[in-house]
């Protein structure tokens, strides 16, 4: 196995690159919002059981599927912040409160921008006491427990959609009544 050696010097700056698996909650990345935070790692994105409820019908062999369906899930992301004084330590971890509290957010993350969930902040890790600058993780309730898609899709199903849905005031001739004709057909023939 080889060593890794990075061949590109550093020059003081990265570019403010986000983390790989930096989180964006409601179409705001953390690490923008708060000076000193960085997402370490995140767990709980990765394939999902499913709950089946089972029956066993008479002698038969085996068992039926009732139906099968997704649990909810949690989310796991693990994260650092550091801050140069007391002050600016208890500031973020408010800011940072504010941000996770709710009902409900949309969370996705840099390393899949494409898919979304909807979670809530329920738990988070005893933080180290005496310090300013911690690791630490916190815990998002998914309830639904699947991952949904950013790109939205559209269908055009409706084959006659230019076509009024009342016929008789879509053809431009006025009702005044069925007197003299026989039909629907010659009255509609008669008006237009």
């Amino acid at each position: 196995m080889y060593d890794f050696r990075e061949t590109t010097p550093f020059k003081g700056s990265d570019n403010n690159q986000r983390p790989a698996e930096a989180m964006l909650i409601d179409g705001k990345y953390i690490e923008d919002l708060i000076p000193g935070y960085s997402t370490l790692q995140v767990s709980g994105r990765e394939l999902l059981s499913q709950s089946i409820e089972k029956q066993t019908i008479g002698k038969s062999d085996g068992e039926f599927i009732q139906y099968v369906r997704n649990p909810s899930r949690e989310i796991v992301v693990g994260y650092r912040l550091a801050a140069a004084d007391n002050l600016s330590f208890r500031q973020a971890f408010y800011k940072l409160n504010s941000i996770l509290h709710g009902d409900s957010h949309q969370v996705s993350f840099n390393d899949d921008p494409s898919k979304y969930w909807n979670a809530t902040f329920s738990d988070i890790d005893d933080v180290p006491k005496g310090r300013n600058a911690i690791t630490s993780s916190f815990t998002l309730f998914v309830p639904d427990g699947i991952a949904h898609s950013v790109a939205t899709k559209t269908a055009d199903n409706m084959p006659y959609k230019d076509v009024p849905v009342n016929l008789v005031t879509g053809s431009g001739g006025t009702f005044t009544g069925w007197s003299g004709y026989t039909s629907i057909a010659s009255w509609f023939v008669d008006t237009m």
